[in-house]
């Protein structure tokens, strides 16, 4: 948004709290008394200030970061308001906390689908330039081919020879470029330096190659991580976040409970017709810091087959009739609510894989260790970016978009991929 539209968003958000008071007045309070203005004002400054530090609603062609934005902002607007109660008691009615919240959050999901809807119509957010070699590009014209369904620019260009360095500018003025990306080799060169500081100065965005796939793709790409990639990011894994995300695996996972008493006397009536054997099955997986754990799930395959190495797919033919429904509706997974109880998993973070898999992919593919400084999740971010991991392919895939996760942890990511894999679930009918 331009200044005058963030100057007009937070004239719009200091007025739902007062909106919302004059609906409690009207409709809640007794008859005849008149409520103290000055929590209001309280309340609509600490609303601005929320919207402003989440920047809200963000610039993008996606309603999933939309949505993910507005949620996250009325639910702390929501939590402060509350908070604020235990040094101002009863300065705010409870009906005023929550419809303020409601009214911050259609207001920021309306606006945001709106700018949204301008930002496709506008051909997307950026027109990106690449400088790269050849394997690079080679690797991002696959990429951008079966990229994601939130994709949010158009790669007009992309230079491979030196042959053609001294053309950057031209190339970059005839595709319209408002984002240039360097590889590590293109990064260096006295040419391509001077000619993107001077396009830079012109507002012209400068990425290297890692930063353009983490922003753009969602991902991380193992040809251009150094050794020390990841080690920088250990320390973000512990702050405040840690306690509330293990206050909110612990609610879904009760949720999940219940759901898995409900299922249960289901699953062994359908077990015992068309899955004969065990309704439970254990299978040793990787967890946090590479330690091994039991993982619990409704059993799928035929008896005697589960233990059978080798990657799984779709069409395994060791899944029975009932087993392919249980996992297209993914109710086998619900036991893990059980590892998510003990501390095991989360609900959001890196599929635990296999221990003899894991140990195998560790020597083969750099950083894989490194989706072992979070805990393994029920769902992830490389679950809802990409498809059924039954190769190593797949894996090397997926463990970019897993180390992307392990960078960019935090409740706003955790919240996406909560609605990204419901809306799978809806949408997609599961795997």
């Amino acid at each position: 948004m331009t200044n005058r539209g963030k100057f007009l968003n937070a004239i719009v958000i200091a007025i739902l709290p007062m909106l919302a008071r004059t609906l409690h007045q009207r409709y809640r309070a007794p008859a005849g008394t008149t409520e103290a203005i000055v929590p209001y004002v309280l309340l609509a400054l600490l609303c601005v200030l929320v919207v402003a530090m989440f920047e809200a609603p963000p610039h993008t062609a996606s309603m999933t970061r939309v949505f993910v934005n507005a949620t996250g902002t009325a639910m702390v607007v929501l939590g402060a308001a509350a908070t604020s109660q235990v040094f101002f008691p009863a300065s705010l009615p409870r009906f005023v906390m929550v419809l303020t919240m409601a009214f911050v959050f259609v207001w920021l999901l309306t606006l945001g689908a709106l700018l949204a809807t301008r930002v496709r119509l506008s051909g997307g957010a950026d027109r990106v330039v690449a400088v790269i070699n050849d394997t690079d590009a080679d690797q991002l014209h696959r990429d951008v081919a079966g990229g994601p369904f939130e994709q949010l620019f158009v790669l007009v260009d992309v230079i491979t020879s030196e042959d053609d360095y001294d053309e950057f500018t031209k190339r970059c003025e005839a595709g319209q470029a408002n984002t240039i990306v360097l590889g590590p080799r293109a990064s260096v060169h006295p040419s391509i330096v001077r000619q993107a500081e001077a396009m830079h100065r012109s507002g012209v965005k400068v990425r290297s190659l890692d930063v353009f796939y983490d922003q753009s793709l969602g991902k991380l790409p193992l040809s251009s991580l150094d050794g020390f990639a990841m080690m920088g990011d250990v320390e973000s894994l512990h702050g405040a976040y840690a306690p509330l995300k293990r206050a909110i695996d612990i609610v879904l996972a009760a949720a999940g409970g219940v759901a898995l008493v409900v299922l249960v006397p289901v699953v062994a009536i359908g077990n015992a017709v068309g899955n004969r054997g065990p309704v439970f099955f254990r299978q040793e997986r990787v967890g946090l810091h590479g330690a091994p754990f039991q993982i619990w799930k409704l059993r799928t395959m035929k008896p005697g087959a589960i233990d059978i190495s080798g990657w799984t797919s779709n069409q395994d033919p060791r899944i029975t009739p009932f087993g392919k429904v249980l996992r297209r509706t993914h109710i086998d997974e619900l036991p893990q609510v059980f590892n998510i109880f003990v501390g095991e998993l989360s609900v959001v973070g890196p599929r635990p894989e296999q221990v003899g898999h894991s140990r195998t992919l560790e020597e083969r593919l750099p950083f894989y260790a490194a989706r072992h400084l979070v805990r393994p999740g029920l769902t992830g971010w490389a679950q809802v970016r990409y498809k059924y991991a039954s190769s190593e392919e797949d894996a090397f895939t997926k463990l970019q978009y897993d180390l992307h996760y392990v960078r960019h942890e935090s409740l706003s990511t955790d919240l996406r991929v909560i609605w990204l894999t419901l809306r799978h679930l809806a949408v997609d009918g599961g795997r």
